[in-house]
């Protein structure tokens, strides 16, 4: 395994498509990529075009429109919006190297003709320290870098984001003192063949463009997500080579924060693109059909951990923990095979800000082929779905390919393969709820693989048990963690326990708001190992003296004959 592969809006619009990077290295402050003191060199009138210019030919329009037609009819629900271009660039190939100051510049100039936008990866990127690398436009309005040492990783792989129009200019400065750069290679340009910049405004925004998610769509700011506000900081945007899909921070039973992300095989299912792919946090509108979201929350490259072949899961770790400026929320699942209350799904379609859609009903389960009538999802097992017959508010599109499907207690059941749901025609308006009613006639048959099938599946190589559970404690269900909250935890639905304070120095006390006859209690350290145990005596309040128990991450497990819960907490003294 690989080391570091680790808004419906009518007026609001993807503007500028960034590719955001972070590493942890004690950095706290983040702009749109983790990037070091420096500039690009201005070098006017010492450097010719031919010396410099790389230009590729034209892409076949043919293709590009195949690809965009394709988008609009692929059941798998991710979403292209660029192009590969492979290309072998490095120093000793191609460019031209000056001298400036105290430096040595080197640059290359690439062209991919009608690109709305370019981004590229590294694939040979090792500098040494000292060395700077800046992409940018020509006119330097865009300009990402510097990049340093401090980005090389295991790998040797950096991709690097999008920048406007059809022309980069990559160059490299090395100090005269260092004897040689390391190593920079790049393998290929990514060609953006819709425009990132267009805006969503109804009704001129063209279906399939980026950022046009259909007008059904609801963002997760608007009532309809009121009281998910906590829950959707798991849920990511993942930019996997050329294409997008939706992702969740997923929570594990020793509760210790691991970075561990669920989506679908389709979107990641090697470690090559594991490498190459951009997770986004908190990318939403800060209000109801509000503007365009942040995009300055990022981390990217994953190590793949566990990944289905006849079931559409793949379980990465990232490359970084997300830092506390990014409030992230790890949440919680539940693998029974038995759900029975409504379902919600929270998304970014066609790589929009963040969006909540929900079914009134609890989901079905396939019981024959014919159930998922779908040849694009025959790749994999009918049984292992959860079927959405229809959404009640919303729909899924393009890039909520791997989104989580939630429970009535917030709880993750499923990840999204496809389906064939979408936004029908509008019909009327709701003057109650300000909502343009919408014909649901379209709008049915999307289908999630589920927590509980890709758990410890017969047959498959892959499965989630040994690294959500790695206690081992056979729990079928856990709740979320919110690592930066440092209060009394507010349960989520479903949850019988609050636990306060937390971190605890002393003695903890432990609330419910029913009366059992008994509740037994067991504290774990993180390698699982019993450290205290006893009994409550099911008054409702109870304090548990935690003193002998050293600083340090605890799991505590709640149980009563009809209800069992897990709890982290946290010692501090």
């Amino acid at each position: 395994m690989t080391n570091g592969c680790i808004k419906m809006n009518r007026t609001y619009g993807i503007r500028v498509l960034h590719s955001i990077f972070f590493l942890l290295l004690g950095i706290t402050s983040l702009k749109a990529q983790l990037q070091f003191p420096g500039k690009p060199m201005d070098l006017s009138g010492r450097i010719k075009a031919a010396q410099v210019m790389y230009v590729l030919p034209p892409l076949d329009p043919m293709e590009l429109e195949a690809v965009k037609l394709a988008n609009l009819d692929r059941v798998k629900k991710s979403f292209v919006f660029a192009m590969d271009r492979p290309v072998s660039l490095s120093p000793e190939s191609h460019g031209t190297w000056v001298e400036q100051g105290e430096y040595r510049i080197w640059r290359v100039h690439i062209l991919s003709p009608a690109a709305h936008s370019m981004g590229l990866v590294f694939n040979e990127y090792a500098l040494q320290p000292g060395v700077k690398v800046f992409v940018y436009d020509p006119d330097q309005k865009q300009v990402k870098g510097a990049f340093t040492s401090g980005n090389n990783k295991t790998s040797g792989i950096l991709p690097v984001g999008h920048i406007e129009g059809d022309e980069l200019v990559i160059e490299m400065q090395v100090p005269w003192d260092v004897t040689h750069y390391g190593a920079l290679g790049i393998e290929s340009v990514s060609h953006a063949f819709l425009d990132i910049r267009q805006l969503s405004n109804r009704p001129n925004c063209s279906p399939g463009e980026f950022g046009c998610s259909h007008a059904c769509e609801i963002d997760i700011n608007c009532t309809e997500g009121d009281a998910w506000q906590l829950t959707k900081r798991s849920v990511v945007r993942i930019l996997a080579r050329n294409q997008y899909c939706t992702g969740v921070l997923i929570n594990n039973t020793a509760y210790d924060a691991t970075p561990y992300l669920l989506t679908a095989e389709h979107c990641i299912n090697s470690e090559y693109t594991a490498d190459r792919s951009i997770f986004l946090f908190n990318y939403e509108s800060s209000a109801c059909f509000g503007e365009n979201g942040p995009l300055d929350m990022s981390i990217s490259a994953c190590d793949t951990l566990a990944v289905g072949d006849s079931l559409d899961f793949s379980l990465i770790q990232l490359s970084s923990v997300p830092p506390d400026s990014f409030d992230v929320y790890y949440a919680g699942w539940d693998r029974s095979d038995f759900q029975t209350s409504p379902s919600t799904v929270i998304h970014h379609p066609w790589g929009d800000v963040k969006k909540v859609s929900k079914d009134f009903e609890a989901p079905s389960t396939p019981t024959q082929p014919g159930d998922v009538p779908y040849t694009d999802l025959d790749d994999y097992h009918y049984w292992s779905y959860w079927w959405i017959r229809e959404w009640d508010i919303g729909t899924t599109e393009g890039g909520s390919s791997g989104s989580p499907l939630f429970n009535e207690g917030r709880r993750v059941i499923g990840l999204l393969s496809g389906g064939i749901a979408r936004c029908g025609d509008s019909i009327g308006y709701n003057s109650e709820t300000d909502r343009v009613i919408y014909n649901q006639a379209l709008n049915y048959d999307d289908y999630f693989t589920r927590i509980g099938a890709a758990w410890d599946p017969d047959g498959e190589e892959s499965s989630l048990k040994p690294w959500l559970d790695p206690l081992n404690t056979g729990e079928m269900q856990i709740g979320g963690y919110h690592p930066t909250d440092t209060g009394p935890p507010i349960p989520e639905e479903g949850s019988g326990f609050t636990l306060f304070p937390n971190p605890v120095s002393e003695q903890l006390n432990i609330s419910y708001p029913f009366v059992p006859e008994r509740v037994d209690y067991h504290i774990y350290d993180l390698s699982g190992s019993m450290q205290l145990s006893g009994f409550l005596d099911g008054t409702g309040w109870n304090r548990i003296n935690i003193s002998t128990l050293v600083p340090g991450v605890y799991l505590i497990r709640l149980e009563t004959s009809e209800l069992k819960e897990n709890h982290k907490i946290v010692v501090n003294r």
